[in-house]
């Protein structure tokens, strides 16, 4: 759940609403289901500066086990291993060659370059695998890619936004697409579509369709395939494609729309405020007051997980809970993090499997290494 340069995006974007059509329930749980329990937790209230976050944004385990973090209002890294022992901070604040201005995302290569997604910069700040900055790969001026995931040394998947006037309308593009490292444009498109509004429309409210532009899905991959699926209310839907774009898997379930509670919705609208306000400054924010979409999301998250195997994230429920598929699509078993919240991130890897909620109850938080 990321807001970052929505004080910028919020001036292109609309949207329109819809209600929750027929389903015919898939809800049960028939597979065993795995607990997942905490091995290890970083993050204090007060105290040294490397134990403690300002906002986690995102988190991954590289290739030699060391945990990633990114803290996005520090604009920096923290590298910590396995057992919780901090390392080092990897950048910092400003707009030289490595530095970092609301950094979004991380994800490594399989050399194990460790690439920060820096729309501020314009496109990707990389270090190498000993964490030392190598470049910064600035290709897009406008609307650089906000999700990517590699699927070789040379080439990854990302996810771009782009627009377009048409009388007096703006229509927005996204794109998922393979790219080739180094190259602007994308060699092969993968999913495409485009939304279009009236500048009527954008003055109302767009709340639900700004996260539809900045965080609309979920992507990840391999040197085999790609894995793709859109955060919707009513759809639990995932694609797969092998590296040319051929579609190779389709998942679905037919699943029961679930509303949220009016907590948690008032629970998200001041979340998404506040953050916005810290993310500007104090003085920014959105021109009008934040209204979250009233229904979860059916599939929230996908990844490779340490079996091997796609774990797809339900947003139904509260508690972290995951769908785990075979990579020929057969659904194997459940897994969950039995710990009740609205705002849990994950981000499940072949190296370990983390948690970290966006908006605590204790008003901190802690990042959790699960297994």
């Amino acid at each position: 759940m990321r807001y970052m340069a929505a004080g910028v995006i919020v001036a292109i974007i609309a949207g329109c609403g819809g209600g929750a059509p027929d389903s015919t329930p898939d809800d049960r749980i028939t597979n065993p289901v795995d607990t997942l329990r905490v091995v290890m937790e970083i993050g204090e209230e007060l105290g040294d500066s490397t134990n403690t976050f300002a906002a986690i944004v995102a988190a991954t385990v590289d290739e030699q086990g060391r945990i990633i973090v990114v803290d996005q209002a520090e604009a920096c890294l923290k590298v910590y291993d396995t057992e919780g022992n901090y390392i080092r901070q990897v950048s910092r604040r400003g707009e030289g060659p490595g530095e970092l201005v609301l950094p979004w995302d991380v994800f490594t290569m399989p050399d194990g370059r460790v690439v920060v997604i820096a729309p501020g910069k314009q496109g990707f700040v990389v270090f190498d695998d000993s964490l030392r900055y190598l470049e910064e790969i600035s290709l897009w001026q406008q609307n650089p890619p906000f999700y990517a995931t590699p699927i070789s040394d040379s080439s990854f998947v990302g996810y771009k936004i782009g627009q377009d006037l048409r009388d007096e309308a703006i229509v927005m593009r996204r794109t998922v697409a393979i790219y080739k490292w180094g190259e602007e444009d994308w060699k092969t498109a993968l999913w495409r579509d485009s939304m279009e509004a009236t500048m009527s429309e954008l003055m109302e409210d767009p709340s639900v369709f700004l996260i539809d532009l900045i965080d609309p899905m979920s992507i990840c991959g391999n040197a085999e395939a790609i894995y793709f699926a859109l955060k919707d209310p009513y759809d639990y839907s995932i694609t797969g494609w092998d590296t040319t774009g051929t579609e190779i898997l389709s998942i679905s379930r037919d699943m029961t729309p679930v509303e949220k509670t009016p907590e948690e919705m008032a629970d998200e609208s001041l979340y998404v405020n506040s953050y916005i306000r810290r993310m500007t400054g104090g003085g920014g924010g959105f021109p009008f007051e934040f209204s979250p979409d009233p229904y979860k999301y059916m599939v929230v998250d996908l990844d490779i997980g340490p079996d091997g195997n796609l774990w797809v994230r339900r947003g139904t429920r509260r508690e972290p809970f995951f769908d785990i598929y075979d990579l020929q699509g057969n659904l194997l078993r459940h897994a969950v993090f039995p710990d009740d919240g609205w705002s849990w991130q994950t981000e499940v890897t072949p190296r370990g499997i983390l948690a970290w909620e966006d908006d605590p109850p204790e008003g901190y938080q802690k990042l959790y290494l699960l297994e």
